[in-house]
C-alpha cells in the first residue's frame, strides 16, 4: 500500500475582478514508503500548492473528485481535528523558510509537534528532541533560538522538527532554496539520513525542487507541467 496515494487533484485561485487561475489540473501521483520522489517545476508551476494540499493544509477544488490518502487514512473525509491529529502524527513537514517560532530555543522548536498527540507523546519528547538535534549536528547549540544559528543550522533544526513524530510521510517545499549549493547538499544528506534513523520505518519522501541536481538524488522525478505532473 503506497504511504501517500493522491487522485485527481485540481486547484483554482479566483480573485475579484480577474479571470480563474487553474493552478493544478487532475494530478494523480503515489509514493511508496521509504520512496524518494522528486516534483520539478519551475517557479510559479503550483509545486507548492500540491504540496500544501498532500499535506491537509489546503483543500483541493469542490467536484474534481479528489482522494488523498496518507498511510491509509482518508484525508479529505476525515474531520478538521481529525485531519490535524492526522497531520501532526503521520506527515512532516519541511519548508523553505524553516518557521520556526523565534521565541523558543531549538529544543523547543523540535518538541512543538509531540505537542498535538497528547500526555503520552509529551513523554520523553524533550530527550528526542535532543537527540534529534545531536544527530543534526547541533549537540552545542540546544540552548540557542533560531536568530543565533546560521540559515543551514536553522534548516537543521526544521528537518529535526519534522521528524519529530516519526512521520511515515515527509513533505519537503523546496528545503534548500534559501541556502548556497554545499550547504543545501549538506542538507539532502541530514534528510535522508535522519529520516531513516529516527523512524521505525523510512518515511516516504515528496520533495518539490526546481533544481534537476537536487532532484537527481531521489528514486524518481516527476515533473509539473501545465497544471498536470508528466
Amino acid at each position: 500500500m503506497p504511504a501517500l496515494l493522491a487522485e485527481n487533484l485540481a486547484k483554482t485561485y479566483r480573485l475579484p475582478g480577474a479571470a480563474p487561475i487553474r493552478v493544478l489540473d487532475g494530478v494523480s501521483l503515489s509514493v511508496e514508503p521509504g520512496e524518494h520522489v522528486a516534483i520539478l517545476g519551475k517557479s510559479g508551476s503550483g509545486k507548492s500548492t500540491l504540496l500544501n494540499l498532500l499535506g491537509g493544509l489546503d483543500r483541493p477544488d469542490r467536484g474534481c473528485g479528489a482522494r488523498i490518502e496518507v498511510a491509509g487514512c482518508d484525508l479529505l473525509r476525515a474531520g478538521e481535528r481529525a485531519r490535524a491529529r492526522l497531520r501532526a502524527s503521520k506527515i512532516g513537514f519541511v519548508f523553505q523558510s524553516f518557521h520556526l517560532l523565534p521565541e523558543l530555543t531549538i529544543v523547543e522548536n523540535v518538541r512543538l509537534p509531540a505537542l498535538a498527540l497528547g500526555a503520552a507523546a509529551r513523554r520523553g519528547a524533550t530527550e528526542r528532541a535532543r537527540e534529534l538535534l545531536r544527530a543534526a549536528g547541533l549537540g552545542d547549540r540546544l540552548g540557542h533560538r533560531p536568530a543565533e544559528l546560521s540559515g543551514g543550522e536553522q534548516q537543521r533544526v526544521a528537518v529535526a522538527r519534522a521528524l519529530m513524530n516519526g512521520p511515515e510521510v515527509l513533505l519537503a517545499d523546496e528545503p534548500t532554496g534559501n541556502l548556497d549549493a554545499s550547504t543545501g547538499m549538506q542538507i539532502l544528506d541530514l534528510v535522508f539520513d535522519l529520516a531513516g534513523s529516527f523512524s521505525s520505518a523510512p518515511p516516504a519522501l515528496a520533495m518539490v525542487t526546481h533544481t534537476d541536481a537536487i532532484a537527481a538524488r531521489c528514486d524518481r522525478t516527476l515533473r509539473l507541467e501545465a497544471g498536470r505532473l508528466v
